[in-house]
């Protein structure tokens, strides 16, 4: 099993494909399998390294003083450097693209461009962001108590993305369910502090996805943050919610090739 030991932790990670590399970087409970259709997609045009964050899967989540944002991307920044990939292109979805923006804003040198679909970047829209977890808290908690921490993430994924959760089959959520302990670990995180003044700071080349279908306030933070980034272009995908990789994986997949400057 392929890791790399970065910042304490060993890292699960996987590397297909052959031209500019490229790390792509999971959300809420996921892997680096998920990202397995769009290595498909684009592996004839970038080196694709996907990975298990902390605490997800096949990497163990280590010793540390507590789950942070920060954390998450000065993993994803030690792993970079570990292998070599420096600059290399960001693709990140939810958390992950969270995640993302922190390294942006920290690591630039690190970066060729970066595709940041929905991030849950709360900061920039706190009355948005409470009536959000006002309607997501009530909804864990019924399923915590009738079905246990699996079915909490079931609760969670119905309310932030449920035209894929519908979707899919018990195979492919099983992994999301076996991470249940990082669903309640990230949502216990600090929250993130990012104001515009820091987005309009950014440097690196960003292409920025929402789904027409997708929840009002992620739509609503993903329009702030591509008027913020300089030079940042919003891609908004029709017929589509949050999990824009999943739910229209060509266009998002258009989107990560024209940034790269790659064909398909």
């Amino acid at each position: 099993m392929p890791t790399v030991s970065v910042n304490g932790v060993d890292l699960y990670y996987e590397e297909r494909g052959t031209g500019a590399p490229a790390l792509f970087i999971h959300g809420m409970c996921g892997h680096a399998n998920v990202w397995d259709d769009q290595v498909e997609r684009l592996g004839p045009g970038l080196r694709c390294i996907t990975y298990d964050r902390r605490g997800h899967t096949r990497s163990p989540l280590g010793e540390m003083a507590q789950r942070t944002v920060e954390l998450h991307a000065d993993d994803a920044a030690g792993l970079i450097r570990a292998l070599g990939i420096a600059p290399c292109y960001l693709v990140a979805s939810s958390g992950g693209a969270r995640v993302a923006v922190d390294v942006v804003r920290r690591y630039p040198e690190l970066l060729r461009g970066a595709v940041l679909s929905e991030p849950p970047l709360f900061a920039l829209d706190p009355a948005g962001a409470e009536e959000f977890v006002a309607g997501l808290r009530p909804r864990i908690g019924a399923a915590m108590e009738q079905g246990g921490p699996r079915a909490a993430v079931d609760a969670f994924f119905e309310y932030v993305c449920p035209g894929l959760w519908d979707r899919i089959d018990d195979v492919r959520k099983e992994p999301y369910r076996a991470n249940h302990v990082e669903l309640f670990g990230d949502l216990q995180m600090p929250p993130y502090q990012v104001t515009i003044e820091d987005l309009r700071s950014i440097t690196v080349p960003a292409v920025v996805l929402t789904g027409a279908g997708s929840n009002p306030l992620f739509r609503h933070v993903a329009r702030l943050l591509a008027g913020s980034v300089p030079g940042a272009r919003l891609v908004e995908l029709d017929a589509c919610g949050h999990v824009t990789y999943a739910e229209q994986p060509e266009r998002f997949a258009e989107a990560v090739r024209a940034l790269a400057g790659v064909g398909g």
